[in-house]
């Protein structure tokens, strides 16, 4: 299991993976529905900043799982597992952040 998460690291290169990072600390520090913004302290944050860098994240996210099966058109041999594997996280991480970010975008609206 360590080595197919290493393989993929070495896959994803170094601008994708930080990509994942920070989603997996969106989806960690996500707010809950109905919080309040906060103007000052840590708080800010949590309900400020993460929440509009949510949108970007996810359609960063959404637009490099296209790219990838864009180039999985074209591709032969190893290639081919690396775009699917690549359009995998990048299609996981976005439908968990729409699933934990949905809610408080939900509560905005409303």
């Amino acid at each position: 299991m360590l080595e197919k998460f290493s393989v993929l690291l070495v896959q994803m290169k170094p601008l994708r993976v930080m990509l994942s990072i920070i989603a997996i600390f969106l989806i960690i520090f996500s707010a809950p529905a109905d919080t309040k913004s906060q103007y000052e302290g840590l708080a800010v944050l949590t309900t400020l900043i993460l929440p509009a860098l949510t949108p970007l994240i996810f359609l960063v996210l959404l637009l490099d799982a296209l790219m990838n099966r864009i180039w999985l058109i074209d591709a032969e041999g190893s290639d081919v597992n690396k775009f699917k594997n690549i359009m995998k996280v990048d299609l996981l991480l976005s439908t968990l952040i729409l699933i934990f970010w949905l809610p408080f975008f939900i509560s905005i609206w409303n």
